[in-house]
């Protein structure tokens, strides 16, 4: 550049310094910009509930609502406008802290444009190590510039209430299921005792006394009803107080019930198992058995099925237990309201984070429970 002449020299100097002073008044704009932004969105930001917080791309922290400034401050943590979200991060990686480890792999993502969106649900940690957290990352666009909005919800009064109401609503079932068992031995013990009484009187008064031939075959008739009522008591009974699934383990468990259930109702019944189950939590077996109880007690009761197939597989990382009969079907023999089989099914069902449905066929219905792989965790 020495060699150059003055003139030369001179616009060379003056273009760099032009360069220069555009390119700060390129970020002095964006600075501008970027706080005009963050005011706009302060007002709001500021009355919501949630924590919350206005990042640009590189992680910088633009805006934060009232909430998320009253935890930080609380706290003693530098996650504050000014601040960048992506070292507070880092500090906790460094830590081995898994949640931040996954936030930062996602700001990279949206640093490039790979991604608009990212969710986590996490347990705290220090301080928070008790409670449950959800952190969300959302593209959001505003005059032309892509920024961040960091929303982080409090979850744990939701799951506390969540532990209760599955806890509440296993009680209720239990409870459900224990009076029922109560009643089927109920029935066993005496109503059945009751029948077959009546059927020894009947007998002894067809054979010991002289009877015209109408009152003969009104006897006839009466016998076979009070067989056919017999029969009936053991089908509910047997329904009512199944095999221990305890004891047998799922696959036995259902494979006694079925073959009970063919015993005592005289209809044709089997089971499937396809494939290797795998793993299930004790939580899973204990619905898929219920349903299946509440299912063929459905079809004994509604359907006026002469066949019934029932069938365990696995399909895309999810359980499907199907009850499919060739009666009238359950949706034309039970209430509009689904029937109790039926909620109580969809209540087991929901509680784990599984779904009910149920199938017209031609002719009969199919009832089937779908589970998520590992749902119901190890209770």
């Amino acid at each position: 550049m020495d060699n150059l002449p003055v003139e030369v020299h001179l616009e060379v100097v003056a273009r760099g310094k032009m360069n220069r002073e555009i390119r700060q008044s390129a970020i002095l704009s964006e600075a501008v910009q970027a706080a005009a932004l963050a005011g706009t969105m302060q007002q709001l930001i500021d009355d919501l509930p949630e924590q919350i917080s206005l990042l640009d791309s590189n992680g910088n922290i633009l805006a934060v609502n009232h909430a998320w400034r009253q935890t930080v401050e609380e706290h003693g943590y530098r996650a504050l406008p000014g601040d960048s979200y992506r070292t507070f991060c880092e500090a906790a990686a460094k830590e081995g802290y898994e949640p931040a480890i996954e936030a930062i792999a996602a700001l990279d993502e949206f640093a490039h444009d790979k991604r608009s969106f990212w969710q986590l649900i996490y347990n705290g940690k220090e301080r928070w190590d008790s409670r449950d957290f959800q952190i969300e990352f959302r593209t959001i666009r505003v005059h032309g510039q892509n920024l961040i909005l960091v929303t982080r919800f409090d979850l744990t009064e939701i799951f506390e209430l969540r532990r209760f109401k599955h806890e509440l609503s296993n009680a209720l079932l239990e409870r459900q299921s224990e009076e029922r068992q109560r009643l089927g031995r109920d029935l066993h013990d005496s109503t059945s005792q009751l029948l077959t009484a009546i059927g020894l009187l009947l007998g002894s008064l067809k054979e010991g006394h002289p009877l015209e031939a109408d009152a003969i075959d009104l006897v006839d008739e009466m016998q076979e009803l009070v067989t056919e009522a017999h029969q009936e008591i053991r089908s509910v009974s047997y329904l009512a107080h199944p095999p221990s699934l305890e004891k047998l383990g799922l696959s036995a468990a259902l494979k006694s019930i079925v073959e009970g259930f063919a015993r005592r109702t005289g209809l044709e019944a089997s089971l499937e198992i396809e494939g290797d189950l795998g793993p299930m939590s004790a939580t899973a077996e204990n619905v898929i058995y219920r349903v299946a109880q509440e299912a063929l007690s459905n079809v004994h009761r509604h359907s006026r099925a002469t066949r019934i197939r029932l069938l365990l597989c696995v399909r895309r990382s999810t359980i499907h237990f199907v009850v499919a009969d060739n009666g009238t079907g359950i949706l034309k023999g039970v209430p509009e309201n689904g029937g109790v089989g039926l909620a109580s099914m969809h209540s087991r069902l929901s509680e784990i984070g599984g779904r009910l449905s149920v199938r017209s066929l031609s002719p009969g219905t199919a009832v089937i429970a779908s589970i998520r792989d590992g749902s119901g965790g190890g209770t």
